[in-house]
């Protein structure tokens, strides 16, 4: 499955993405320059706080915000939020590493040009002609070996090369010897750090010739070769769980790769990182046949490149979980206000909702190690900003799980930024059925969140229920005398995570047969928890009063996430299915004024996914394909009025997002019912899915035709499902590791 483009990048935006969860490069097939753009996974500004980043004192203030808002004094409230806010202080982003630049020296007319990326094999390939004869690159990110792979061959020893590394730093160290170039970097910047504090990086590029080296000034010049390698491996002192690893040390680490990787061959090197690459790739596979719709036929493609950049960003072994870029820097999103870090409001969330149900769960191991350290830090935020026991996290967090409320008004007060990510840890037990995992892993920080909750929502006396706040629906305001004001009680997007983190706690003390006093408590609380708002348009309210939002056709669905990723709202509730239908609806008329993004047409698309409306998903999916695409493969965040910018940023999660939207249409398996093509639009009129994971540890296989379709059960152990057929719900018993074959005709939704 590949990418084809018959010239090379110029930009960001068309260059080949390759990655080995740990090294990021972005490629574009130069002829006379070759640029590979470097990032790394943990390569943050800034560094762990050594103070305290929530507020002194801000317990105290949130109670009286508390109170002024109950009054309906939102501008005495507002003028207290200053003494709630964290303190930004050292926060830091990720930021690229630099660019490795290879020039010919011999300019000649290029015909017959082409470049590739084989997304089942990890690799940029580039070929053309010059003078009748032909030269062919090759790159690839190892995770087998952790190195950054290029090379250049011809026929003749006719190839003339300079190499050299360029830092968009001043203050980095750069020395060449014969044979490789060392670099000695720091994560250095002052809009989001003081830009003295940062990660140090080492890395080094060694390369292998049949030509003559020299050392030139900074760079290595390469004559008379037919083929030069370059083999790059770098390593930077970032650890997280607060310890310190010395420059010696990753200076050793990177020698002892390239040390390694000498005593392997070319071949062998190729062949382990493509059966890695392919053992990924073939977990979970997707056709889609007899179509000639251009956008109909880029969807296997596109499905396989969310799965591709989210194993290609983050593995088991990655220090920090994938950033809002994966592991692609594009030196845009780190110097505007937004930081290329965690953001807890969508944007991390989503990077990882292709993870379990496409059969790629062990990439999330590095996202739990840092959920577990957002709970630590989330501890002193509960404390300090809120006065409660628990843990909590707000809507931005960076390398060093940074917790506190955001410093400025539109994004703080949000405690359940880190609520929200923890529900990726409930939905890797219900895709891997891992008891061991829930008790050690995730539970404690469960509970943890739930204690807090428990003390946070107090009861609204004028109606009985319990609400919660004062605190934001993301990113969006209302208006009041003429004024914009973000923070609320009982905004529908916090009452229905609440709603969530003690549904999921419920459930989870019922696998593990717990019963506690804290269980007991909650199971009160969350019957009497605000309900759904139905307005007089009929669309459903974001917020607990009437007063007018702020841009209602904000970006941020945040009061419809009762529908995705949560299940609190199906078509079995017609009144609440079809009141969130009207509100879609008015989020895109008139659709030009709707704010478009890559994760935020997603959201559009899994909402009619879940609402099983095939016809409406497929329009946002194809809107997206039409106006977000970037020639590499990229799905973007072009300039909105909302967001601040005039560039177009790369975010991973529009990427991500798609192909969890195709995968929910292809399989559902919430609130205890597998779904088979419950949302298939007509014109995917006949295809074949395999390796789809439903909830319960089951393995799904799907065959389609002539709006029929075939299914195969393989669970990883004995279990009882219930399954959808025709419309009709029905118990399946499976025995473990035994295929369930099935047989039925699509839902009327998916037919017509």
């Amino acid at each position: 499955m590949k990418i084809v483009r018959k010239e090379p990048a110029k930009r960001f935006g068309e260059a080949y993405a390759i990655g080995n969860g740990h090294i990021g490069a972005m490629v574009y097939g130069g002829v006379k320059t070759e640029k590979i753009e470097l990032s790394e996974n943990s390569f943050f500004s800034g560094c762990e706080s050594m103070k305290n980043d929530n507020q002194p004192g801000a317990s105290i203030a949130f109670q009286q915000m508390r109170e002024l808002i109950q009054q309906g004094k939102y501008e005495q409230a507002h003028q207290i939020s200053k003494k709630f806010y964290g303190n930004r202080n050292n926060y830091g982003t990720n930021l690229p590493v630099g660019s490795l630049l290879i020039d010919r020296e011999r300019e000649m007319p290029v015909d017959n040009y082409s470049r590739t990326l084989n997304i089942e094999t990890g690799a940029a390939l580039a070929s053309w002609e010059t003078g009748g004869e032909r030269t062919c690159t090759e790159s690839f990110a190892s995770h087998v070996n952790n190195i950054l792979f290029y090379q250049i061959a011809q026929t003749s020893h006719n190839i003339h090369l300079r190499i050299h590394f360029h830092s968009p730093r001043d203050g980095d160290r750069i020395v060449c010897s014969p044979s490789k170039i060392q670099f000695d970097c720091q994560a250095l910047e002052p809009l989001h750090s003081d830009g003295r504090t940062g990660v140090c990086l080492y890395g080094e590029l060694r390369i292998v010739t049949d030509g003559t080296v020299q050392c030139f000034q900074d760079a290595l010049k390469v004559q008379k070769a037919s083929y030069v390698r370059c083999y790059l491996s770098m390593e930077t002192d970032f650890v997280l769980d607060g310890g310190k690893i010395g420059k010696e040390m990753i200076r050793q680490r990177v020698c002892k790769t390239l040390d390694d990787v000498r005593r392997t061959s070319c071949k062998q090197l190729r062949e382990s990182h493509e059966a890695d690459m392919r053992s990924l790739f073939k977990r979970n596979t997707l056709e889609i046949r007899g179509e000639k719709d251009e956008f109909v036929k880029s969807i296997p493609l596109m499905y396989q490149m969310g799965r591709y950049l989210l194993y290609s960003s983050c593995r088991e072994d990655s220090k920090l979980p994938a950033n809002l870029q994966g592991i692609w820097n594009d030196n845009v999103a780190c110097r505007i206000g937004w930081t290329c870090d965690m953001h807890l409001d969508i944007n991390t969330q989503m990077n990882y909702w292709p993870s379990e149900v496409t059969n790629l769960s062990s990439v999330s191991s590095n996202l739990f190690r840092w959920i577990k350290k957002l709970a630590v830090s989330g501890e002193m935020t509960a404390k300090t900003s809120y006065g409660y026991p628990g843990w909590a996290g707000e809507i931005v967090s960076n390398a060093w799980a940074y917790t506190a409320p955001y410093w400025a008004t539109p994004l703080s007060p949000c405690p359940t930024g880190g609520v929200w990510i923890l529900t990726q840890m409930w939905e890797h037990y219900q895709f891997t059925s891992d008891t061991v995992f829930l008790e050690k892993e995730a539970m404690p920080v469960i509970e943890g969140a739930v204690r807090f909750f428990a003390d946070y929502v107090t009861e609204d006396k004028s109606s009985g229920y319990f609400t919660s706040g004062p605190s934001i629906s993301p990113e969006n305001g209302f208006l009041l005398n003429n004024k914009i004001y973000y923070m609320s009680m009982g905004c529908t997007y916090e009452i229905t995570m609440i709603r969530e983190l003690f549904d999921l706690y419920q459930k989870a003390c019922d696998v593990l047969q717990e019963d506690t006093e804290l269980l007991r408590r909650v199971s009160l609380i969350k019957e009497r928890l605000l309900p759904y708002r139905i307005l007089s348009d009929g669309s459903i309210a974001e917020y607990n009063h009437d007063y007018p939002v702020m841009d209602s056709w904000h970006r941020h669905t945040s009061h419809l996430l009762g529908i995705f990723p949560f299940a609190q709202i199906t078509p079995e509730n017609e009144k609440l299915s079809k009141a969130a239908e009207v509100t879609i609806q008015n989020k895109i008329t008139p659709e030009e004024n709707w704010e478009d993004t890559g994760w935020a047409r997603s959201m559009l698309a899994l909402y009619e996914a879940r609402l099983h409306n095939p016809k409406k998903a497929w329009y946002h999916i194809s809107r997206m394909l039409e106006n977000l695409l970037e020639p590499n493969g990229f799905i973007i965040h072009p300039p909105t009025r909302g967001t601040h910018v005039s560039d177009q940023v790369y975010e991973l999660d529009g990427n991500t997002g798609l192909t969890s939207c195709i995968a929910e249409m292809l399989l559902q398996s919430h609130n205890g019912v597998v779904q088979f093509l419950p949302c298939l639009p007509p014109e995917w009129e006949e295809g074949t899915v395999r390796g789809l994971r439903a909830r319960g540890a089951i393995t799904v296989d799907i065959v389609w035709k002539n709006k029929k379709y075939t299914a195969s059960l393989t669970a990883d152990s004995d279990c009882q499902c219930m399954i959808l057929l025709d419309n009709i719900k029905r118990p399946v018993n499976l025995k473990a590791k035994k295929t369930f074959v099935i047989s039925g005709k699509l839902s009327k939704a998916s037919a017509c």
